[in-house]
């Protein structure tokens, strides 16, 4: 787009160009579910700037924006250098997640931090003896899930196809690129993949579909009347805390509280609390709290709110990092 409608002035650099949406990938073997298959979507980005020096600029804001919203999923990630490939350009990082089912081989350094794909090695089966880095010997090796590639690209394109732009001299000269992109399906996939159990799904906090499952008595049971009550009431409270599109509300009451915590174990709830036996039995009325990834809590009305109300303070703070990435993009880059 650029070429064809080139030179633009100095005056409109740094231009950064992205867009969502999805694309196809002849997979002569399709796999891992969403992390492998042959329509995914993606998130893109194409930056483009007057000098080399400008372009790695771009590079580091965008690679450090990268790295924060991978903090904010709150899943283990590294960043690693990476060979450009058929990409090209002069400079190349990937981003992953640490996984046994991940298809690529990493190569980590316990005294530097530095990490590398092998691929940069030129080997996927034999460990460097030292660190390209610190030169020492604790290099490591495991496999990673890429979800993220960067790539500074300088002229390999914009010079053959004559993308220019006018200098503060008046003459045209060369658009310096870069390129970016997410794989917005596959970190979904590899997320759950990484956080998951055998006998559990598991969401980062930012992408779970709902904060809260409350599941109440069985149906027909005898604590069914007074427990409802106080089921009735923990809904509406719950709804003031989380807001009533983060409540999932089971109220298949002819299962049993049993199927249906298998259920919400399945789907992966952060928190699902159940209203059962144990809320009519004693004085101070006792639920149980099932917090993904952790043991059964027992606890009272009063401390199992208190539990969800940190959960949805965390998860505002996370989401409030996020829209201020989104501000500086916005402010920064143009929507296309």
């Amino acid at each position: 787009m650029l070429a064809t409608t080139a030179p633009i002035s100095y005056r409109q650099l740094p231009l950064r160009l992205f867009q969502i949406g999805p694309k196809f990938r002849d997979e002569l073997k399709s796999r891992f579910g969403l992390m492998r298959a042959k329509e995914f979507l993606m998130k893109d980005m194409y930056t483009f700037d007057v000098t080399m020096e400008t372009a790695r600029n771009t590079y580091a804001t965008v690679s450090d924006a990268y790295e924060r919203f991978f903090r904010q999923l709150e899943v283990p990630f590294v960043k690693v250098e990476a060979d450009t490939g058929m990409m090209g350009g002069s400079l190349s990082h990937e981003y992953h997640f640490i996984s046994p089912v991940g298809e690529d081989t990493l190569l980590q350094c316990s005294n530097c931090g530095y990490a590398g794909n092998a691929e940069v090695f030129g080997s996927d089966t034999e460990t460097p003896s030292t660190c390209p880095s610190c030169q020492g010997p604790q290099l490591s090796r495991v496999r990673g899930v890429e979800v993220a590639h960067t790539f500074l690209l300088g002229d390999k394109y914009s010079k053959p196809l004559g993308a220019t732009f006018l200098s503060t001299s008046g003459k045209p000269e060369t658009l310096v690129m870069g390129c970016y992109g997410i794989g917005i399906t596959r970190v979904v996939a590899a997320a759950l993949e990484v956080l998951s159990t055998e006998q559990e799904l598991r969401w980062p906090k930012l992408l779970a579909p709902y904060d809260v499952c409350l599941i109440g008595p069985k149906q027909g049971s005898k604590e069914q009347a007074t427990a409802e009550s106080l089921e009735n009431e923990l809904l509406q409270t719950l709804t003031q805390i989380c807001g009533p599109e983060e409540i999932l509300h089971d109220e298949r009451k002819e299962l049993t509280i049993g199927k249906r915590l298998l259920d919400a174990k399945r789907l992966g709830h952060p928190l699902t609390i159940v209203v059962g036996g144990k809320a009519v039995q004693q004085e101070t009325p006792n639920l149980e709290l099932h917090a993904s990834g952790a043991e059964k809590l027992e606890l009272d009305v009063a401390e199992v709110l208190s539990l969800v109300a940190r959960h949805v303070r965390h998860k505002q703070k996370l989401l409030h990092e996020q829209q201020g990435e989104l501000r500086i993009s916005q402010t920064i880059g143009h929507v296309h």
